[in-house]
């Protein structure tokens, strides 16, 4: 039989850990989501008068992907310039234009509330990250099902063989891209300014996306495939819930059942007042509903089913009692929502109280 009882609160414990997986990638991986386009600055007739019939656009996987809309919407997201705003100024995912990594910023100081004097201060805001997006750009996309919540910061590596020597970008836990041939001019992964041998794109890690914002000897990255491709690595981050539940049976708890089989003369079959029985011929059109009351052996009668009252005699012995086998977890709405199965019945001492830790994962 099963029997229900409220959790305590104290009796439910949940700790979470983050999980992480390694995946290397290629640019012939664009069937698991993976593919590299390129980016082109609008111009006013591009823009404003675009003509997909002649526009720059790049195949992949039967999806046709066009350089200046992808710009476009990169820059929104990512580079859009501070000076360019109207209304409240998101200075989290905006930038000046040609922003460093050092961002001044001039605030005004109120001196006194008597005359509402105030004066201009400038303050020097040193920013984990540099962004520029150029007149073009390079990106590189993963799909979420590969990565995630996120990517792991700390973990790309981007090697490109699309030039005659091989060029191996790193991100540095804080969403700048640096060409490793020259990390002694990027010293302890401290941000400068954008440009050759420092930061030469950015990585956007809640949504997978790496920008090669740079020209110059890095404006093919990501662009060639076979021998000339390129091949991404990075760690995705999954997050584990652990639940622990404490399930209390406490002295005299649970002591009943309802099993069938412990009453006297029961023949599998269970009495349901005002039940017709049609039975014709035990053939597909016998509508009894076995499903609900079970099959008889011998106590089906003229007058129904008849049901023995008395234990039987193991089950009115003073030493009796039920065995726990199985756990449930409802919710409010009792919906099961986790079952937990015991190695082998455990035996429910009136005399004594028990607890079952139910623990699993979810994420």
């Amino acid at each position: 039989m099963s029997f229900k009882k409220n959790l305590e609160p104290e009796d439910i414990l949940i700790s979470s850990f983050e999980t992480h997986k390694t995946f290397a990638l290629t640019e012939a991986d664009s069937g698991s989501g993976v593919y590299a386009i390129n980016l082109v600055k609008p111009t006013d007739s591009n823009l404003h008068d675009f003509d997909i019939s002649s526009a720059t656009t790049k195949t992949i996987s039967s999806s046709v992907f066009y350089s200046v809309p992808t710009y476009q919407t990169i820059y929104k997201l990512y580079y859009r310039d501070i000076t360019q705003m109207r209304g409240s100024i998101d200075y989290i995912r905006g930038v000046p234009s040609a922003s460093d990594a050092v961002l001044s910023y001039t605030y005004t100081e109120p001196l006194s509330t008597l005359d509402n004097s105030t004066r201009r201060r400038t303050y020097s805001l040193r920013r984990p990250y540099t962004r520029q997006l150029h007149d073009t750009a390079n990106v590189i996309s993963i799909s979420q099902k590969l990565y995630g919540e996120r990517v792991r910061p700390g973990s790309v590596t981007i090697t490109d063989n699309s030039t005659d020597s091989t060029i191996i970008l790193k991100d540095d836990g804080r969403g700048n891209l640096y060409d490793t041939d020259f990390s002694s001019s990027y010293a302890n992964k401290a941000v400068t300014a954008q440009g050759s041998g420092s930061v030469v794109g950015n990585f956007f890690y809640n949504d997978g996306l790496a920008v090669v914002t740079n020209t110059g000897s890095y404006k093919d990255i990501s662009t060639g495939n076979g021998s000339d491709g390129f091949t991404i690595e990075f760690d995705s981050t999954q997050t584990i819930y652990e639940r622990e539940y404490v399930c209390r049976v406490d002295e005299n708890d649970f002591q009943h059942t309802n099993n069938k089989s412990i009453k006297q003369g029961f023949s599998s079959s269970v009495a349901i007042e005002g039940f017709q029985h049609s039975l014709e011929g035990h053939s597909i059109y016998d509508t009894f509903n076995y499903n609900v009351v079970g099959y008889s052996t011998s106590s089906w009668s003229t007058s129904g089913y008849e049901i023995g009252t008395q234990l039987i005699g193991e089950a009115s012995h003073s030493n009796f009692a039920t065995y726990v086998t199985n756990i449930g977890l409802y919710n409010d709405q009792n919906e099961l929502l986790a079952l937990g199965k015991l190695a082998k019945p455990v035996k429910n001492d009136k005399e004594m109280s028990l607890a079952f830790v139910v623990r699993f994962d979810t994420n």
